[in-house]
């Protein structure tokens, strides 16, 4: 009995619930409530009723593997329960091909493949589909009470308290056992020897500026474009939109399949989201979309109800973490359950949110363990970064030369994204979040423009400006008025709040489209002051 099933308080029926978006994988078969079971080779795979599950055959319909989770492949979604790839599973150069077909899919999603004696265990960019792995039981799981079948032995290094009351993550691949560990995302699990192995990037993958910084905003647009229409088309699927960058990328992308999606919502806590939501109307107005404002102030959960939220949440992330905000208050009550949720989880990298500081400063490592936020702000000191430096140098050591050169972007990716969002998404059982941005190609697209440039923003506002200039007119957060009476009285006409972030995005397009015999761009340098 795996520990997730020893632990569970409740009925049977809601631990289907609760564990339907995460899966087991083992030498033996489970019995696991409500879950599906498929075979690889020797490896029995153990789906959560709601976790698609798709078994994957090469060009000659040769079985050779399976794929969790919702992924859009470069022809189109990966769609259960059979899909055939254009590959040779007996080929000599299967793990070359199949890894290229991984570095051009998307989504939240896991693939395990069986080859040449060889089986191997793959994921998503940041693992958003929760990957962790026990090596003494031989077992991979989406979370870590589903990779035991004995009790958790406390990891030294985790403070559950810091966890459960100050927002702590726990991070550097640990997870609150002492033993399991969660995967590095960009590495594949060699399911022979529990060992991991780099495959992204490679050493002679490129990540250097774009000669047509234009051509290469056509590029992520027509992709990320792409797999939210394919996605749209297959799943019940919401756009949360807020104040922010991120879902105004996704609602740009979207503008093509936008009569695809369901619901366009905004979540309100607070009086900042309340903005939000305000913002996220307006947005939805330039499209002739339907906004649901969905206010806690409609919804409420009683006592008893929230005590049990948090306890599943418990139980389903492995660790005493707080839930989102919106499963307490009652408005993730709003969407149907089982609805696929965008997010712009990714679409951060175009405005470098880790790269506070220039590359010069990217070998003092302390600056780097405290943006993991294993500890907030507040309380990190020397003994935090102490106690985890040797994690920290453990991997950086498995940084390539590419890698190497975006190594603050490879720490948000591989290591930060990984311990939250690898950690929350597949705990969250009532809607299936995915961010259609999570595309390795997308990643090195994005990770090609000048580190100062995206400091800047300045990729996200050109995209905008580009392909929905009706939604770059909208203010953003730090634009728009703090008063919502302000906000909503101007009548459609955001001009003076707007006009010099545009007008600097629409010179930038201007000018960004070199004559054909022009040397590539050179990388810029972030100022030295900033912080």
């Amino acid at each position: 009995m795996l520990e997730a099933q020893r632990l569970w308080p409740y009925r049977p029926r809601l631990f289907a619930k609760a564990f339907r978006y995460q899966y087991v994988i083992s030498r033996q078969e489970e019995q696991i409530h409500s879950f599906s079971h498929h075979t690889c080779g020797q490896w029995h795979i153990h789906a959560g009723k709601d976790l698609p599950a798709c078994a994957l055959h090469d060009a000659l319909g040769r079985p050779f593997g399976v794929l969790l989770g919702i992924a859009v492949g470069p022809t189109g979604l990966l769609s259960a329960p059979l899909q055939h790839l254009p590959l040779d599973s007996t080929a000599p150069d299967f793990w070359d091909r199949l890894e290229d077909f991984i570095v051009d899919t998307a989504g939240r999603f896991a693939l395990l493949a069986e080859s040449g004696g060889q089986a191997r265990f793959y994921t998503d960019p940041v693992g958003m589909i929760g990957a962790v792995c026990d090596p003494l039981a031989r077992r991979v799981a989406a979370s870590p009470l589903l990779a035991l079948d004995r009790p958790v032995v406390p990891n030294p290094k985790v403070d559950p308290e810091i966890v459960a009351h100050h927002g702590g993550k726990i991070s550097l691949f640990h997870t609150a056992d002492k033993h399991v560990r969660r995967l590095n995302p960009n590495c594949f699990l060699d399911l022979r020897t529990f060992r991991e192995h780099r495959f992204w990037p490679r050493e002679d993958d490129s990540l250097n500026a774009p000669a047509d910084p234009v051509e290469a905003f056509d590029r992520i647009y027509a992709q990320a474009s792409f797999n939210i229409g394919a996605i749209a088309a297959a799943h019940p699927t919401a756009l949360p939109l807020t104040g922010g960058q991120d879902s105004r990328l996704l609602l740009t992308f979207a503008k093509p399949h936008a009569d695809r999606i369901r619901h366009y919502f905004s979540h309100i806590n607070n009086y900042a989201t309340r903005r939000d939501a305000a913002i996220g109307g307006i947005l939805c107005q330039r499209l002739n979309l339907r906004h649901q404002a969905l206010d806690k102030r409609d919804f409420s959960l009683p006592e008893a109800e929230i005590e049990k939220r948090r306890s599943i949440y418990h139980l389903t992330t492995g660790a005493p973490m707080p839930p989102p905000q919106e499963h307490l208050n009652g408005t993730a009550n709003g969407l149907p359950e089982n609805t696929v949720i965008l997010r712009g989880h990714l679409t951060d990298l175009l405005r470098a949110v880790f790269v506070t500081r220039p590359q010069g400063l990217w070998d003092v490592v302390n600056w780097q363990i405290k943006k993991l936020l294993i500890v907030p702000n507040s309380m990190f000191g020397p003994e935090t970064a102490s106690l985890f430096r040797d994690d920290f140098t453990a991997w950086q050591k498995t940084l390539n030369t590419p890698a190497r050169s975006k190594a603050v972007d490879f720490l948000f990716l591989e290591v930060y994204y990984s311990s939250t969002v690898g950690a929350v998404f597949p705990a969250l059982w009532q809607h299936f979040y995915l961010s259609p941005f999570n595309s390795r190609r997308l990643i090195a697209l994005s990770l090609s423009f000048a580190d100062k440039h995206r400091v800047e923003s300045g990729p996200v506002f050109g995209i905008i400006e580009r392909f929905a200039p009706e939604l770059s007119d909208v203010p953003f957060d730090f634009e728009a008025p703090a008063d919502l009476g302000t906000l909503h009285g101007c009548d459609g006409s955001f001009g003076s709040m707007t006009r010099d972030r545009r007008q600097a995005a629409i010179a930038r397009l201007a000018r960004t489209r070199p004559d054909p015999g022009a040397e590539p761009q050179q990388q810029e340098d972030l100022p030295a002051g900033t912080v």
